[in-house]
This record gives C-alpha cells, sequence and structure tokens, in this order.
C-alpha cells in the first residue's frame, strides 16, 4: 500500500453559486452528539475541535452564523468523529500556507460551508494533498451542502483521499480548484462517491481536470464541466500515466465542455482501468470525448 500510494503521489505532478440552499434537513444536529457552539474566530474554531478530538463519541461544532474563519494556521487534524454544521459560513486562509482541514483517522460530516484558499503545499499531514480536505489514516469524509472553492495543491486541489480512506461529496459545488498533478478538483486512491455535485473550472497539471482516480469512484447525478487537464482527462481520468487502474461507475451524470491539450481526450482518460457509464452524457469535450484514451471506454463516442 506504501508503496502504491507514494508512486500515486509524486505521478500527480468560475463563479459559481453555493449549494447552501440544498439538503437543509441535514443540518440537524444529532441528539446523542454534543453540541459545542464556536465563536466566531479562528482560536475558537481550533479550540473546538481540539475539545471534539478529546472527548468520547461524536460531537457537533455549530460555526456561528454569518461568520468568515480567518485562518493563519492549519487548524487541528480531526481524529474523532465531527460534524461541522456551517451556517453557510466561510473557512479561509489569510496568511501562510496550509490545507484547511485534515481528516486524519477520524471523521468529518461537514455542512453547509464554504471552504476556500487552502494551499496544501505546505501542510504537516500528507504535504501537498488535498487544498481544501485531505482525507487518510483509514478516515471518513462526507460533505454536503457545499462550495469547494479556489484551493490549490500538488493533487486534488480541492479535496484528496488517500488509499483505505473514504469520501462522500453531496449536493455541492466543487470549483476553480486547482493542482500541479492530477485531480485538479478531486483526487483518490481510496473510495470517493460524488452525487448531484458539479465539479466545475477546475484545473490539473497533469491528468484528470476535474477528478483523478485510481481507486473506486461513483459519480451520479453530477455534472463535470469545463475542467482542464493538459496530458488528458479534462474532466475525468480513470488511472493516471504513472499509476494504471481504478473503476469509475459514471451514472445519470454529464461530462461536458472539458478539455486537454494534444490529442488527449478532454472527457475521460482510461489507463488500464474499468470505467462503467450508465445513462450518462459525454459530449462537446475538447478535443475529443474519450478518443486516444490508452484504454477504450465503452459507450463513449467521438
Amino acid at each position: 500500500m506504501l508503496s502504491r500510494t507514494i508512486i500515486v503521489q509524486t505521478a500527480r505532478v468560475l463563479g459559481i453559486g453555493t449549494a447552501t440552499a440544498l439538503a437543509s434537513a441535514a443540518l440537524a444536529t444529532p441528539a446523542s452528539a454534543a453540541a459545542l457552539p464556536v465563536a466566531c474566530s479562528e482560536t475558537a474554531l481550533q479550540n473546538a475541535i481540539n475539545t471534539a478530538n478529546s472527548t468520547p463519541g461524536g460531537d457537533t461544532l455549530i460555526l456561528a452564523a454569518g461568520c468568515t474563519y480567518r485562518l493563519t494556521t492549519e487548524l487541528p487534524a480531526i481524529t474523532s468523529p465531527i460534524v461541522i454544521n456551517g451556517n453557510s459560513d466561510t473557512i479561509t486562509r489569510q496568511s501562510g500556507t496550509f490545507r484547511i482541514l485534515t481528516v486524519d483517522g477520524g471523521s468529518l460530516d461537514l455542512r453547509s460551508a464554504v471552504i476556500t484558499n487552502g494551499d496544501a503545499t505546505g501542510s504537516s499531514v500528507r504535504n501537498g494533498a488535498g487544498g481544501a480536505i485531505v482525507v487518510t489514516g483509514n478516515g471518513t469524509l462526507t460533505v454536503n451542502s457545499s462550495l469547494i472553492r479556489a484551493n490549490h495543491a500538488n493533487f486534488g486541489g480541492g479535496i484528496s483521499v488517500f488509499n483505505g480512506s473514504q469520501a462522500r461529496v453531496n449536493a455541492t459545488v466543487v470549483s476553480g480548484n486547482s493542482a500541479a498533478q492530477n485531480g485538479g478538483g478531486l483526487v483518490s486512491d481510496g473510495t470517493l462517491a460524488v452525487n448531484a455535485t458539479v465539479v466545475s473550472g477546475n484545473q490539473a497539471g497533469n491528468t484528470g481536470g476535474g477528478i483523478a482516480s485510481i481507486g473506486t469512484l461513483t459519480v451520479t447525478a453530477s455534472t463535470l464541466l469545463g475542467n482542464s487537464a493538459p496530458n488528458g482527462g479534462g474532466g475525468l481520468a480513470n488511472g493516471v500515466p504513472a499509476a494504471p487502474g481504478g473503476t469509475s461507475t459514471v451514472t445519470a451524470s454529464v461530462i461536458s465542455n472539458n478539455t486537454s491539450g494534444g490529442t488527449n481526450p478532454g472527457g475521460i482518460y482510461n489507463n488500464m482501468g474499468t470505467v462503467n457509464l450508465r445513462l450518462s452524457v459525454v459530449v462537446a469535450n475538447n478535443p475529443s470525448n474519450c478518443l486516444n484514451s490508452p484504454t477504450a471506454v465503452p459507450g463513449c463516442i467521438g
């Protein structure tokens, strides 16, 4: 697992409105969880995460309504079950170089929040992975009704999911993120599910402008639009040049107007993996939808 992870990581060389009004029912605080109101300050948020990590069971952090949490240092890694009710607040990096949220062996349920301006190239845990959020150590992430915008990393500009970990992204917008290598919006060698989500305007320096995966990926009722990657898979890369494989299942979704350089497919790039297209549309990608992919994508035309 370690060697595969190292290979993957070294190989990973728009003004869209927030979706926070969606799925409001998901914002209810579980009755069994401790509810911790978080005042509108960086210190209060750091202290709340540390408190939740140190107490048994799950905790719910309730952010102050109308707040922008401006960070100057990296937030503590999440190592226990934590829910963050975002109240449509923004958590952003004001100075320094670090990602916003790290899930390291714990579980995070992030609801109705804007996560922006993270830069994982200076982070202490999994340096360079996941500009907004990284999931590692067999951790679990669920993102509901949120906006992941304008974050940067070497791979996984928005979110990075490591082998053994899993993430679900629901009713969310992943927009304007960038990665120097693979996965401008999202990257995974674990398990990733993307549901009712828009992945748009993200950029990768290698493959997978929208999403890059060598793990297990499901994309359902989602749109991958206007993403770019020079070496293939402006929309989606299943497998990357130095790390083949992966299984991606795309259902009732649209992959459109994504771009790649040269003759590489702008829609879907598949490198010795399996891509299942079910009731989905792959159209108007440049220079092609799937043509010249190293491995053919059944059901993809042009």
